[in-house]
């Protein structure tokens, strides 16, 4: 049989995992832990955006803000059973023969009094103990709902600064871009204009001196750079106009 495991690779240090959140003593403490992480959310999160990259997602699971006290061991005990769907057939199933054995046996006819005090009788602990699985329930998804938000204030940062890095690639791509279509073919017909004043100068018909073949040599390339920054100036009034 195949086996479908992933093996990590030679040499490839293991995945870090994310922190897990302790687990309180009570379900008293755990309301605490919560109310001081909350306080403490604000400066949380400006150190997340002083650093998103550093910030590392915790797991958060019902099991970790439960308490671990022997109230607490009993209230899961009860959520358990309660909420259990064999509990409910049981419960549905013996109700049904109780009605129609009430009647047929004879010790609970109708309208069914014991059976409605044996009903009744149970419900405000019901009704506790449903409501002790709803205050447990909300602090597991504040826990959760605070974490998440660490997270979610990471991610937000990390991509600010990566739209911020795009924006520059977009800046550095336009100066690029006009560069190769404007000045770069600006600078290079000054260039040309350049060598042909050079060119000029020295290749020239009929020469009578050696003294005046160098002459406009000379002076032309005294004018070089002095044509050059004209033309730069010249560029920088047509752009700026």
């Amino acid at each position: 049989m195949t086996q479908l495991t992933e093996q990590q690779p030679t040499g490839q240090q293991p995945a870090e995992q994310s922190p897990v959140i302790p687990r309180p003593h009570t379900d008293a403490a755990a309301l605490r832990a919560i109310d001081h992480a909350k306080d403490e959310l604000h400066e949380r999160i400006e150190h997340i955006k002083a650093a998103p990259q550093d910030h590392h997602p915790k797991l958060v699971l019902s099991d970790q803000v439960r308490g671990t006290s022997l109230l607490d061991v009993i209230a899961d005990g009860v959520n358990r059973v309660c909420g259990s769907m064999w509990v409910f057939l049981g419960i549905t199933i013996g109700i049904v023969v109780w009605l129609f054995l009430g009647n047929i046996v004879g010790f609970d006819k109708t309208p069914w009094p014991l059976l409605l005090v044996i009903l009744n009788l149970p419900q405000l602990s019901i009704m506790i103990s449903l409501q002790v699985s709803a205050n447990r329930s909300q602090a597991a998804s504040d826990r959760r709902a605070i974490a998440d938000h660490e997270t979610l204030i990471a991610l937000h940062e990390m991509g600010k600064q990566q739209l911020d890095i795009l924006h520059g690639q977009d800046q550095v791509l336009a100066i690029l871009d006009n560069f190769a279509s404007q000045e770069m073919p600006e600078r290079q017909r000054q260039i040309q204009d350049a060598v042909n004043t050079i060119l000029t100068a020295v290749v020239k018909p009929a020469l009578r001196s050696p003294t005046e073949s160098l002459a406009p040599l000379i002076v032309a390339i005294k004018q070089l750079p002095a044509m050059l920054v004209k033309r730069g100036d010249e560029d920088e009034r047509t752009g700026s106009g």
